[in-house]
């Protein structure tokens, strides 16, 4: 009579702890510090009572002119619905710059008759695409605004996103701050309920948790704030890819800090196929990959002069926790197939179920903190906890192992369409 096969929980229950740690070492030592032990520093902060303003501060701030730079192309629609929040606003904006970016959809006649209309303060037209960090960097000459906030056209904000943005800058040692970014259209596709669990996460804790240790690394363009002082020290927005995270990081090496307004909001729609996701986000990655190993580069050299340690710190996490997790995971799991042979679905599939607990922890932790979202919003992406683990951990690491491929071997950042070709060129090449 043949023996029964172990059930999983009785052979995993027969390994020594040494067995254990050779299989989960990945998780162990790459993954739980960073996610799990930083979304529960949040959960203990999140019961601090918040710092208030003194009245000097908000009279500070109310003092502050501030402009508005929105850039668009063939955004029509979409822009109007920007202005909308915007005019909605607690905090009066002094000024609206708007650039029609070579679009062919009217836009260039729909912010002229608004200018007109007393709804904006300038309109500008490009007569051919030049891409958003140009269109941006001529509204941001001409703004008079001190602290000047960047916005994507197809985004929606908080009534209070805007005055929550700016807080930060009663430090004046404050060059540049983000907001935090949630997801609009999570009921489009099962990609983006994906994305509305991965923005919750890595922006809700994620942010917070930078800005606790002071490395705030990006401004986001889609939603960010700079002290116009700051931006004359360091220049105006590079035309290549990844332009906000290059001035960001241009910014705290000169010694500004980044800071993240946690409590302002701005909604966008994220790509809803898994062809345009895989598409942005290898841009972003390579972008990243070129900007800190290229140009800032030096941040690792003790000897250099822009050297920094927190900026060195923070290079080397991001050596550790991104890339080297990437280029290990597909020999973690080539490894635990060769050591273990069958027995490897099991496991995989315990520690599957494992990332299932600690992704319904940080879910549930990201609400707590937040406070942000409706119960339709939760109720529809919650049953996507099942199989987020799939899309980012294992689906997005593929795509970002793919990027860092596309950039070391192909420089593919250098031919990105993000920026037409003749802009780019221009460029500072690094």
């Amino acid at each position: 009579m043949m023996s029964q096969a172990p059930t999983p929980i009785v052979m995993l229950s027969q390994f020594d702890w040494q067995t254990w740690l050779s299989m989960f070492w990945f998780m162990i030592l790459l993954e739980f510090p960073r996610y799990t032990l930083s979304a529960l520093a949040i959960f203990a902060a999140s019961f601090t009572k918040k710092p208030v303003l003194t009245a000097r501060e908000r009279a500070y701030l109310e003092k502050l002119n501030i402009t508005v730079v929105v850039a668009g192309h063939n955004e029509a629609d979409a822009m109007g619905r920007c202005l909308r929040s915007l005019g909605e606003q607690t905090r009066c904006i002094d000024e609206i710059i708007v650039i029609d970016d070579g679009s062919t959809d009217g836009m260039r006649e729909m912010i002229n008759k608004l200018q007109r209309e007393g709804q904006i303060s300038m309109a500008l037209s490009n007569q051919v695409r030049s891409g958003k960090p140009t269109s941006c960097n001529a509204g941001i000459l001409l703004s008079k605004g001190d602290i000047i906030i960047n916005l994507d056209a197809d985004c929606s904000y908080d009534f209070d996103a805007i005055e929550k943005l700016i807080e930060p800058f009663v430090d004046p040692d404050v060059g540049g701050v983000t907001g935090s970014i949630g997801v609009r259209n999570f009921g489009w596709s099962a990609v983006a309920a994906w994305q509305s669990i991965e923005y919750m996460v890595s922006i809700a804790l994620g942010k917070r948790a930078q800005n606790m240790l002071d490395i705030v690394v990006c401004v986001s363009g889609a939603f960010g704030a700079f002290r116009r002082t700051a931006l004359q020290q360091v220049g105006e927005m590079t035309t290549g890819p990844g332009e906000d995270f290059e001035l960001t990081l241009r910014l705290r090496r000169s010694g500004w800090k980044i800071r993240f307004a946690a409590d302002s909001w701005c909604f966008t729609d994220v790509p809803a196929t898994v062809t345009s996701i895989m598409n942005q986000r290898r841009r972003w990655d390579r972008d990243a990959l070129r900007s800190r190993f290229r140009k800032f580069r030096d941040a690792l050299y003790p000897g250099r002069r822009k050297f920094q340690l927190l900026e060195a710190a923070e290079q080397i996490e991001f050596l550790i926790m991104n890339v080297l997790t990437t280029l290990v995971f597909p020999v973690y799991i080539g490894w635990m197939f060769l050591v273990f042979g069958s027995a490897a679905w099991t496991i995989l599939g315990f520690i599957a179920l494992f990332y299932l607990l600690l992704d319904t922890v940080g879910f549930l932790i990201a609400l707590r903190v937040t406070r942000r979202y409706d119960a339709r919003m939760v109720w529809t992406i919650a049953p996507y906890l099942l199989t987020f683990n799939l899309y980012n951990g294992v689906f997005m690491r593929l795509v970002r192992l793919y990027a860092y491929y596309e950039e070391w071997v192909h420089r593919r950042s250098y031919q990105d369409s993000y920026s037409p070709s003749r802009i780019t060129k221009q460029a500072m090449t690094y």
